[in-house]
């Protein structure tokens, strides 16, 4: 897991414009604030999908939306994925907001690339460890897949217990929020190129063009 500058300049709303000395030395300070304050944590489980309607085998759960359906149509079978990089991290961003409100919001952005580096490097290892090739990953959100359906990926994959991570019941939304649900699906189709990130190439395949925080 790593924390890239670009990756980081990306979530603050830099666009290739210039920057002085203070906001380089804030940016330098918060990637060694935020190493040293995650503490990574994942579980995932794979199921066999059904079909009609579309779900998980055995789990009661069936996934909402043409979306999704459209994402594994071509597998049979999927991983469900949770991840958080902790409550510390959170505290910290916090207090930094009351005592240092630059340096708090850029920490903050911080945690943001670490919990979506953890899930590339999840994924990674999921595709090495696959003759077949993966989906990049469906979070609860996307397009019509329902937010509420989160509540359902942290009952499954037991992360209150597991990994510490709770959801707010009317709100759907998961704490720490530094945290992530996620569905991966395994193609039945021939695998691709050998060298391709699987279910982290998330920006290369999202229609939403003009998301503000898309990869260029």
């Amino acid at each position: 897991m790593k924390i890239e500058k670009s990756e980081l300049l990306r979530y603050l709303g830099y666009k290739g414009q210039e920057y002085g000395e203070n906001i380089e030395r804030n940016i330098d300070r918060a990637i060694s604030i935020c190493l040293e304050k995650i503490t990574p944590r994942s579980v995932i489980k794979k199921y066999a999908l059904v079909k009609e309607p579309l779900s998980l085998k055995g789990a009661n759960m069936t996934l909402q939306g043409q979306d999704i359906a459209r994402h594994l149509e071509d597998c049979n079978e999927a991983y469900i994925l949770g991840a958080t990089v902790g409550f510390e991290i959170e505290k910290t961003v916090n207090k930094l907001m009351n005592e240092n409100p630059l340096l708090g919001v850029i920490v903050d952005s911080a945690s943001i690339c670490a919990i979506e580096s953890y899930c590339d490097d999840l994924c990674e290892e999921l595709q090495r460890q696959n003759a077949k090739q993966l989906t990049w990953r469906f979070s609860c959100g996307y397009g019509d897949f329902p937010l509420e359906q989160q509540k359902d990926f942290v009952r499954l994959l037991e992360m209150q217990k597991r990994i510490g991570v709770f959801i707010n019941e009317d709100s759907f939304m998961m704490t720490p929020q530094k945290s992530v649900t996620a569905i991966i699906g395994v193609k039945e189709s021939a695998r691709e190129d050998t060298q391709s990130r699987g279910c982290a190439g998330k920006c290369g395949n999202c229609g939403n063009v003009t998301c503000q925080y898309r990869k260029v």
